[in-house]
């Protein structure tokens, strides 16, 4: 096992890539090239590529070695599901901390739904949350390339927890946001399959 002082970066720096679709689906990491591209050793390269296998950030296939995970469709839509439930059981939860409230402005979705899930104070569904979001990172940037108006659903949900409106308002809005993006659901794949480029600025376009 890799000393801890580098493990943990380097584990941190494929994952960030990862989360930020900087590889297509599908793509075989090679620990070789990795390891020169972070300036490390193989050995942190290959213990990060455990790790994250064991999260399922990356597939691992003997003989073939470490890969950017595929979705299809149907694993999207799960995942999407799966979003959904952790965050209306969240909603359900909810007695509105100052800190929730305070909020300014509409944050990303990742941050509003741990933000959520820890206003519960139950730590298991916060981790689920954040486990889930990490999944989602990559097919969250494309909502710009993908949808008309991506952010209109977090700001729905903005406004509704700054007037503290009901559980049932809130779930309705998360369950518009989550049905709104099955629906893209085939497009997110292919643009996956292809690869997230940025313009100059950084932002990404998708095609």
């Amino acid at each position: 096992m890799s000393p801890a002082h580098v493990l943990e970066p380097t584990y941190l720096a494929v994952k960030r890539r990862l989360m930020q679709g900087y590889w297509p689906a599908g793509f075989h990491l090679d620990t070789t090239r990795l390891a020169e591209d972070l300036d490390v050793s193989t050995s942190p390269i290959r213990d990060s590529l455990n790790r994250l296998a064991g999260e399922r950030m990356v597939d691992f296939e003997p003989g073939a070695g470490f890969q950017v995970p595929r979705f299809d469709e149907k694993q999207l839509h799960d995942l999407l599901e799966v979003s959904c439930c952790l965050a209306v059981a969240a909603v359900h939860r909810l007695v509105y901390p100052a800190a929730l409230v305070a909020a300014s402005g509409s944050p990303e979705a990742a941050h509003r739904f741990l933000q959520l899930a820890q206003a519960t104070g139950n730590g298991e569904l916060a981790g689920a949350v954040s486990h889930i979001n990490d999944h989602l990172a990559a097919v969250r940037l494309l909502d710009a390339t993908v949808l008309r108006e991506p952010d209109s659903e977090l700001q729905a949900l903005e406004r509704a927890i700054d007037e503290r409106d009901d559980a049932s308002n809130l779930v309705s809005i998360l369950a518009r946001y989550h049905a709104r993006r099955q629906r893209h659901a085939r497009d997110d794949v292919r643009l996956l399959e292809m690869g997230i480029r940025r313009d100059a600025t950084g932002r990404p376009t998708g095609s």
